[in-house]
Protein backbone atom coordinates (compact mmCIF):
# COMPACT_ATOMS: atom_id res chain seq x y z
CA UNK A 1 0.00 0.00 0.00
CA UNK A 2 2.87 2.48 0.61
CA UNK A 3 4.77 1.82 -2.62
CA UNK A 4 1.77 2.44 -4.49
CA UNK A 5 1.07 5.56 -2.63
CA UNK A 6 4.36 7.05 -3.18
CA UNK A 7 4.41 6.41 -6.51
CA UNK A 8 0.99 8.37 -7.07
CA UNK A 9 2.89 11.01 -5.08
CA UNK A 10 5.51 10.64 -7.60
CA UNK A 11 3.19 10.69 -10.99
CA UNK A 12 1.33 13.73 -9.38
CA UNK A 13 4.48 15.57 -8.51
CA UNK A 14 5.74 14.95 -12.38
CA UNK A 15 2.44 15.80 -13.93
CA UNK A 16 1.64 19.43 -11.16
CA UNK A 17 5.47 20.35 -11.55
CA UNK A 18 6.02 20.00 -15.36
CA UNK A 19 2.99 22.38 -16.21
CA UNK A 20 5.01 25.07 -17.12
CA UNK A 21 7.47 23.87 -18.97
CA UNK A 22 4.10 23.16 -21.60
CA UNK A 23 3.49 25.43 -24.68
CA UNK A 24 0.44 26.13 -25.05
CA UNK A 25 0.71 29.35 -27.51
CA UNK A 26 -0.59 28.67 -30.44
CA UNK A 27 -3.33 25.75 -29.94
CA UNK A 28 -6.62 25.68 -30.10
CA UNK A 29 -9.26 25.16 -27.86
CA UNK A 30 -9.55 21.74 -28.35
CA UNK A 31 -5.63 21.23 -28.25
CA UNK A 32 -5.61 23.01 -25.06
CA UNK A 33 -8.36 20.78 -23.26
CA UNK A 34 -6.12 17.60 -24.11
CA UNK A 35 -2.56 19.27 -22.98
CA UNK A 36 -4.40 20.91 -19.84
CA UNK A 37 -5.81 17.06 -19.06
CA UNK A 38 -2.54 15.64 -19.69
CA UNK A 39 -1.17 17.80 -17.33
CA UNK A 40 -3.60 17.20 -14.05
CA UNK A 41 -5.31 20.18 -14.99
CA UNK A 42 -9.64 20.13 -15.14
CA UNK A 43 -11.72 22.61 -16.77
CA UNK A 44 -13.11 25.11 -14.24
CA UNK A 45 -16.41 26.81 -15.47
CA UNK A 46 -17.58 28.24 -12.21
CA UNK A 47 -17.00 31.95 -13.74
CA UNK A 48 -17.51 32.66 -17.30
CA UNK A 49 -16.64 36.42 -19.00
CA UNK A 50 -18.24 37.50 -22.41
CA UNK A 51 -15.22 40.28 -22.61
CA UNK A 52 -12.50 37.90 -22.43
CA UNK A 53 -12.14 35.17 -24.40
CA UNK A 54 -10.39 32.03 -22.18
CA UNK A 55 -10.31 28.82 -21.20
CA UNK A 56 -9.76 28.33 -17.55
CA UNK A 57 -8.01 25.13 -15.86
CA UNK A 58 -7.57 24.06 -12.24
CA UNK A 59 -5.53 21.34 -10.79
CA UNK A 60 -6.57 18.72 -8.29
CA UNK A 61 -5.23 19.78 -5.15
CA UNK A 62 -6.74 23.53 -6.34
CA UNK A 63 -3.08 25.07 -5.51
CA UNK A 64 -2.57 26.20 -9.55
CA UNK A 65 -5.23 28.04 -11.63
CA UNK A 66 -4.44 27.85 -15.58
CA UNK A 67 -6.02 30.84 -17.86
CA UNK A 68 -5.59 30.24 -21.50
CA UNK A 69 -6.39 33.59 -23.20
CA UNK A 70 -7.35 33.06 -27.21
CA UNK A 71 -7.68 35.59 -29.99
CA UNK A 72 -10.29 36.52 -32.09
CA UNK A 73 -8.60 33.53 -34.51
CA UNK A 74 -9.80 31.04 -31.52
CA UNK A 75 -5.98 30.30 -30.84
CA UNK A 76 -4.15 30.60 -27.63
CA UNK A 77 -2.01 33.43 -27.66
CA UNK A 78 -1.10 34.45 -24.03
CA UNK A 79 -0.81 32.36 -20.48
CA UNK A 80 -1.47 33.06 -17.06
CA UNK A 81 -0.71 30.56 -14.31
CA UNK A 82 -1.79 31.44 -10.91
CA UNK A 83 0.22 29.65 -7.84
CA UNK A 84 -0.57 28.96 -4.28
CA UNK A 85 3.17 29.64 -2.57
CA UNK A 86 3.49 26.04 -1.55
CA UNK A 87 4.16 25.37 -5.43
CA UNK A 88 6.97 27.89 -5.76
CA UNK A 89 9.77 26.16 -5.09
CA UNK A 90 8.68 23.06 -7.57
CA UNK A 91 7.41 25.98 -10.31
CA UNK A 92 10.98 27.80 -9.98
CA UNK A 93 12.93 24.37 -10.38
CA UNK A 94 10.63 23.62 -13.80
CA UNK A 95 11.49 27.07 -14.84
CA UNK A 96 14.79 27.26 -14.32
CA UNK A 97 15.26 23.23 -15.88
CA UNK A 98 13.36 24.65 -18.98
CA UNK A 99 14.18 27.96 -20.01
CA UNK A 100 16.71 30.42 -20.23
CA UNK A 101 16.78 32.94 -17.40
CA UNK A 102 17.30 36.35 -18.53
CA UNK A 103 17.17 38.25 -14.95
CA UNK A 104 15.22 37.65 -11.80
CA UNK A 105 12.16 35.96 -12.30
CA UNK A 106 12.32 36.42 -16.05
CA UNK A 107 12.91 33.40 -18.16
CA UNK A 108 12.51 33.25 -22.28
CA UNK A 109 12.29 29.94 -24.95
CA UNK A 110 12.37 29.93 -28.40
CA UNK A 111 9.43 27.55 -30.36
CA UNK A 112 9.14 27.21 -34.12
CA UNK A 113 11.40 30.30 -34.44
CA UNK A 114 9.60 32.47 -32.27
CA UNK A 115 10.82 33.93 -28.97
CA UNK A 116 8.77 33.89 -25.84
CA UNK A 117 8.94 35.32 -22.56
CA UNK A 118 8.19 34.00 -19.00
CA UNK A 119 7.78 35.93 -15.97
CA UNK A 120 6.72 35.19 -12.50
CA UNK A 121 4.99 37.79 -10.30
CA UNK A 122 5.51 37.27 -6.71
CA UNK A 123 2.01 38.88 -5.03
CA UNK A 124 0.88 38.83 -1.25
CA UNK A 125 -0.92 35.72 -1.40
CA UNK A 126 0.09 33.99 -4.47
CA UNK A 127 2.30 33.82 -7.23
CA UNK A 128 1.70 34.35 -11.20
CA UNK A 129 3.35 33.20 -14.39
CA UNK A 130 2.75 34.76 -17.08
CA UNK A 131 3.69 33.56 -20.94
CA UNK A 132 3.63 35.52 -24.05
CA UNK A 133 4.96 35.71 -27.36
CA UNK A 134 8.20 38.47 -26.79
Amino acid sequence: MKVKLLLLAGILFFVCSNLMAQHFIGLNKDETHILAKSNGFFPDNMVTSKSFNYLKFVNHAGTKTLIVFFSDDQMASYTKTICDYSEYDFVIADLNKAYKKTKALHWTYKKNNEAFEVVLEELEWYFVVRVKKK
